[in-house]
């Protein structure tokens, strides 16, 4: 094996190992961070501003995402009954990252738009140009460049007034790559040439690592070959000794794309692997997703289709959950080019068999031309099997393509739906905010609360698939959860449901219904009970029945609850019982004990 080889690929395997150890320990440093942290805030009983800054840190520090959008909860709540503002907007801000990451992107916006209007009301000016450049990131994230670009303006106005160099030279660097990815290569140029210039300054290892790598990307797309693989070196080798993964493999993936211009593919290849490597070492899987496409196209380019499809199979393993017609197509493609490769391997195998037997038929005097004749009609029924097979495998393609184009029409539905409902949400939860003190704030947070009900079902068929049925233990499970998480209930709910799927149509009540007496017990149920208790259980009795029990330990519910005169909520309940055609029943004397039997399709 040549020596250059060999050295590729000691490469790839030590960036691997240096990408998998890196992710290991900044995980293991954070969970260990989180439980010093926690291990502060029980044993020394800290209260006032030092509680509100710990529980922030722990949010910030926390591995996992939930727990952190939780912590913070806390954090804002503390900021807001000690009267500390600032505070509060820091909070909001680690849940804007947060949520983010979650893929929360109103909840995110939402939280970054509080804490900015925080600072404008306090003139905190640099604070607010820190809010834009969230801003700005959450804007990239969603691929709208041109209104992260308006916010970095913003920012940079308020670093150079301010005389914040090493700030401004962030601004400016993200502003670049913001021109770079809408396609103004030229103003791009000249913002990461002017980090440069500042960095000479400054001597920012961190700011010169980036904008090299950055102006290698520019200038691949400028086609300026020699300068693109200079710059983009540069930057990996600032990058790798800083242990910067994930820039460091983007900038390798980058290289890759500038050999595969100049032809050297083989330098190419090694480079998109080494970017696969070090990608799923340290977990980054949108990027693994991909530089795997970056393989399947080279691949493709080459004619090595089972390697091709062996990084196609990566990419859909990483790719997120919407449906995306154009991969598909693409891998139908590779495998179809596999399939016949293999298939010509195989008709050239038995030509020659063919011709073999050919010549032996020759050689009998007596069975000639009947011999003839046999192989006259066997290649002429060969023939029409062979148009029918062709005819049949287009069908079954037709019949494929227009299932796939269904499911997506089916999950973008689905999705845009959830989109709306959760849009509405928001919007009643500002409204909520906005009725603060007054009796309509509680009808609108019931409303709000029923919306993200039927908001979840249609989260739960968009990941599901073309079917229009979910399961009912997950969803009621979530939904449950939820509220206890919304009520900022302190106990834990037992939760007996049977591995079921209904369909929508039955669902969404069901849902609604829930969601009703289980506000009704965490609101009115639990006044001075010492140990809260709430538990639900639902069973499929017969095929089409189904029962729910749901009970808690409270105070109990007065006879007038029910029937006319009863809250909206209990009329809502007993006309949703009434439309699945079924019956409800109040059991018990300590508590509350709901007994439903409804309907089911």
């Amino acid at each position: 094996m040549p020596k250059n080889i060999l050295f590729l690929k000691g490469v790839r395997l030590f960036l691997f190992l240096l990408a998998l150890f890196l992710s290991n320990h900044i995980h293991s440093q954070n969970a260990k961070i989180v439980d010093s942290l926690l291990q502060i805030l029980k044993s020394k009983n800290y209260s006032g501003k030092k509680e509100v800054v710990l529980l922030a840190d722990i949010a910030h520090y926390h591995p996992s995402l939930d727990s952190a959008v939780f912590f913070a909860n806390k954090s804002i709540k503390k900021a807001i009954e000690l009267g500390e503002p600032v505070l509060e907007a820091e909070a909001l801000e680690i849940i804007s990252h947060k949520e983010r990451k979650l893929g929360n992107n109103v909840k995110s916006f939402q939280a970054s738009f509080q804490a900015l209007q925080i600072y404008e009301a306090m003139g905190l000016t640099e604070r607010q140009a820190a809010s834009y450049t969230q801003l700005a990131s959450n804007y990239m994230s969603d691929q709208n460049y041109q209104e992260s670009i308006f916010y970095l303006k913003k920012a940079r106005g308020i670093y150079e007034t301010l005389n914040q160099s090493q700030r401004l030279n962030y601004t400016v660097l993200n502003l670049g790559e913001m021109y770079r990815l809408k396609g103004h290569l030229d103003s791009a140029e000249t913002c990461f040439k002017y980090v440069l210039k500042m960095n000479k300054i400054l001597n920012d290892k961190v700011a010169q690592g980036y904008s090299l790598g950055n102006l290698g990307m520019v200038y691949n797309d400028l086609d300026n070959l020699e300068k693109s693989k200079e710059h983009l070196l540069a930057g990996i080798n600032i990058l790798l000794g800083l242990q910067d993964v994930y820039s460091s493999s983007v900038y390798l993936a980058e290289l890759g794309k500038v050999y595969k211009k100049e032809d050297s593919l083989i330098k190419a290849e090694h480079k998109f692997m080494e970017a696969v490597d070090m990608a799923r070492a340290a977990g980054l899987k949108e990027q693994v997703r991909d530089f795997s496409l970056n393989l399947v196209n080279l691949y493709e380019q080459r004619h090595e289709f089972d390697k091709a499809l062996q990084y196609q199979k990566l990419f859909q393993v990483y790719q997120d959950s919407m449906v995306n017609k154009a991969n598909i197509q693409k891998i139908e493609q590779l495998k179809a080019g596999y399939e016949i490769d293999k298939r010509e391997s195989e008709i050239g195998l038995l030509s020659e068999i063919n011709q073999g037997q050919k010549y032996f038929l020759w050689a009998l005097t007596g069975g000639v031309l009947i011999s003839l004749l046999f192989i006259y009609l066997l290649n002429v029924g060969n023939k029409k099997i062979k148009t029918a097979n062709i005819e049949l495998l287009a069908q079954k393609t037709l019949i494929s393509k227009r299932e796939q184009e269904k499911e997506l029409l089916l999950k973008e539905l689905n999705h845009r739906v959830k989109n709306n409902l959760q849009m509405i949400s928001s919007l009643l939860s500002l409204q909520s905010h906005e009725l603060k003190g007054y009796p309509a704030q509680e009808s609108v947070v019931s409303g709000k609360q029923r919306v993200e009900a039927l908001s979840l079902v249609h989260r739960k068929l968009y990941q599901e698939g073309l079917d229009t049925c979910v399961m009912i233990k997950e969803y009621i499970e979530e939904l449950v959860l939820g509220l206890f998480h919304g009520y900022d209930a302190s106990f834990t709910p037992e939760i007996k449901i049977d591995d079921i799927s209904i369909h929508v149509d039955t669902a969404v009540p069901i849902a609604l219904i829930v969601n009703e007496v289980t506000v009704n017990a965490l609101k009115y149920a639990y006044v001075e009970t010492a140990s809260p208790v709430f538990k639900i259980t639902i069973k499929k009795e017969h095929p089409n029945r189904l029962r729910i029990q749901v009970i808690d330990n409270g105070i109990g519910f007065m006879p007038t609850a029910t029937g006319k005169g009863s809250s909206y909520g209990l009329k809502l309940v007993h006309s949703l019982v009434q439309q699945l055609e079924g019956t409800i029943q109040k059991l018990g004397k300590n508590g509350t004990h709901w007994n439903m039997n409804l309907k089911i399709k």
